[in-house]
């Protein structure tokens, strides 16, 4: 099976895209949930262009108080089998080529239940970097990417985003 591989600068998509985002695709079929701590969190889930064939914003998070963000992009896949989180994560793995871009780490992990893989890298832009940790993971017919941002110095607080993500009751 080829699965379509949407060639991810995607850490350099995100970086530059997160200020700008006010709409995403849908969460609708989404195997989770966001659950925001506080009202200082804004959820944007709606209706976007697409990024490439089949992949597509689903939400953006951001916190009006910090410079801490999260994105989900989903990708529809033509046939789900078990190289598509392979499928998926060498298109992240093709992006560290850029210099912007500084791979620190690259883990298998279980996220929702789901066999996913974490990225932690930084992104230096215009004299400014930011720490980001994506997950990437399948579930059904869908890849889901979620990645989390913030300032070098907010780790922790980039870490916690991922708790507001919850799986949906079955």
């Amino acid at each position: 099976m080829k699965l379509t591989r949407f060639n991810f600068t995607f850490p350099l998509v995100l970086g530059s895209l997160i200020p700008l985002l006010s709409s995403a695709g849908t969460l609708d079929d989404a195997p989770f949930r966001i659950v925001v701590p506080s009202n200082e969190w804004k959820v944007e889930n709606s209706a976007a262009p697409a990024l490439g064939k089949d992949v597509f914003f689903a939400a953006t998070l951001s916190n009006t108080n910090t410079m801490l963000k999260s994105v989900v992009i989903k990708t529809l896949l033509k046939k789900a089998s078990n190289s598509s989180l392979d499928g998926l994560c060498a298109g992240i793995r093709d992006s560290f080529a850029n210099p912007a871009l500084r791979k620190i780490s690259e883990t298998d992990t279980t996220f929702l239940g789901y066999k996913a893989r974490r990225f932690i890298y930084q992104v230096t832009q215009s004299g400014q970097t930011t720490y980001n940790e994506t997950i990437v993971f399948v579930a059904g017919d869908k890849g889901w990417s979620i990645a989390c941002v913030g300032r070098p110095d907010q780790q922790d607080e980039v870490k916690k985003i991922f708790g507001f993500y919850r799986k949906k009751p079955a």
